[in-house]
């Protein structure tokens, strides 16, 4: 990659990752300090109770497993899979975007944000926002789709995309976390990648352009026609799940819980979607000339 590709490519990095803290803000301040948005939020998360029971606690279990030991197992072979392929700064920028998006989202929790009380008596009253759950499940998404050789890149988006929105899922299914928690938590992850990535793509960019590592091809249209096939079975089998034993009835009660995991999926897939897109390594158009040159 040339210095200028590595230039625009971590200029466009820098600009998501603006971007996310933008979207983090704004969701904050609708979603928890207006009483518009408390009140949107709490209704998606009162109406998954069309969810059955059994559901509930698979998820549960689900969840019950995300710990922190789990969260450095993972984010610990991400690690190793950059330096398997000898790249040491990858390993590093992985790393860090691993850990400051998890520290950003506990912080952000624990120690700075306040939910107020507007008196419509929530479920839960104390703040939520952003989940943390949600958070460790897209930073170790996009750790993969980072870390991934190109090879295997495409695959790696799949299982990520589907691997985020299994966690935002579930922590609206089990009553963990409001909608609103989840979206925020994508994006914590999303701009911290997207800041290390932009680092990281000015450092290639310096660097001896001798081995430079091999471009991106295009996107498969049979890969994005199965992706797509199977997050809209996912979407149909939720669904189908929230039809219950009442029929039509209970649709149009979990009507919010139902626009909200959607809603929940199409943020997570976009998020992963555009890290992959906008990351990606752009083909050396000056060296395909040169080859097509040569050739004739």
């Amino acid at each position: 990659m040339t210095d200028d590709a590595a230039r625009a490519r971590s200029a466009r990095l820098a600009a998501l990752a603006a971007v996310s803290v933008v979207v983090v803000v704004v969701g904050y301040l609708f979603a928890v300090r207006t009483h518009l948005g408390q009140r949107l939020d709490d209704v998606a998360f009162a109406r998954r109770s069309a969810v059955t029971a059994a559901t509930t606690r698979r998820t549960d279990r689900f969840l019950g497993t995300v710990s922190a030991a789990s969260l450095f197992g993972v984010g610990a072979a991400i690690v190793l899979v950059a330096l398997a392929r000898r790249r040491v700064t990858l390993a590093i920028a992985a790393a860090t975007a691993m850990a400051g998006a998890v520290l950003t989202t506990e912080v952000l929790k624990l120690k700075i944000l306040t939910r107020p009380n507007f008196g419509e008596g929530a479920a839960v009253a104390y703040n939520t926002f952003p989940s943390g759950h949600s958070t460790i499940g897209m930073a170790l998404s996009l750790g993969m789709v980072m870390v991934a050789p190109v090879r295997l890149r495409r695959v790696a988006v799949l299982v990520a995309a589907f691997t985020s929105i299994a966690f935002g899922t579930a922590v609206l299914v089990s009553g963990w976390h409001r909608p609103s928690d989840v979206v925020s938590a994508y994006f914590v992850a999303f701009g911290w990648f997207c800041a290390v990535s932009a680092v990281h793509a000015r450092f290639d960019g310096r660097r001896s352009t001798s081995s430079p590592a091999p471009a991106d091809g295009q996107v498969s249209v049979p890969f994005l026609l199965a992706a797509a096939t199977g997050v809209f079975a996912l979407l149909m089998f939720a669904l189908w799940k929230s039809l219950g034993a009442s029929g039509l009835r209970t649709v149009v009660y979990a009507a919010p819980y139902v626009a909200a995991c959607i809603g929940i999926d199409i943020a997570g897939i976009a998020v992963v979607g555009a890290y992959y897109v906008v990351g990606r390594t752009s083909p050396d158009v000056r060296s395909v000339a040169d080859r097509v040159r040569e050739v004739l």
